[in-house]
């Protein structure tokens, strides 16, 4: 039983295994849910509030800019099930984030502290002048394009015009 109809907003849904024993994730809209709550309560199906991205099959943009480069969702927890398996434990959020960009999650050596892990991030995210001189450095390296997307966030904009002192104390005022 599977449901691919979405709900304005956060639809309630409901996750539970597939039917045909694939072990994937299904979600349930909140129109599936009304002709088939009662069953599934008897059955002890918990209810979650869901988001149709949550769904290893969304296809989810990396960007505005980069409407048909998707976010790998079933790659990641692919990795992630690897590592899950090879710690035999429980992971963090954090190391869920960071092992699920493994660029060889089977057979990387992983011991916190120790190891440098070979990484296959999707976007390279930098701040401030750290990331302008990275972007002077690649432009003058003359590759014609990035490896991997990247973005700039600038967060404190100070305008040079005159001189440090006189600079700062008019982006305070404006």
């Amino acid at each position: 039983m599977a449901c691919q109809t979405s709900s304005p907003g956060r639809p309630t849904g409901v996750a539970a295994g597939c039917s045909c024993s694939c072990s994937a994730l299904v979600l349930l809209c909140t129109g599936c849910l009304k002709s088939s709550d009662a069953s599934l309560k008897a059955l002890g199906v918990r209810q979650y509030h869901v988001a149709s991205v949550l769904c290893q099959r969304a296809k989810v943009a990396m960007s505005h800019f980069e409407p048909n480069d998707y976010i790998r969702y079933d790659l990641l927890e692919k990795n992630i099930d690897i590592v899950r398996k090879r710690l035999n434990r429980p992971l963090t959020l954090s190391e869920k984030l960071v092992y699920g960009h493994l660029d060889d999650p089977a057979n990387q050596e992983i011991e916190r502290g120790k190891t440098y892990l070979r990484l296959r991030p999707d976007r390279v995210a930098m701040q401030d002048a750290t990331a302008q001189m990275a972007m002077l450095q690649f432009i003058s390296s003359g590759l014609p394009k990035v490896a991997v997307p990247s973005t700039i966030h600038c967060d404190h904009l100070i305008e040079a015009q005159v001189g440090g002192e006189k600079d700062l104390r008019r982006a305070k005022v404006s």
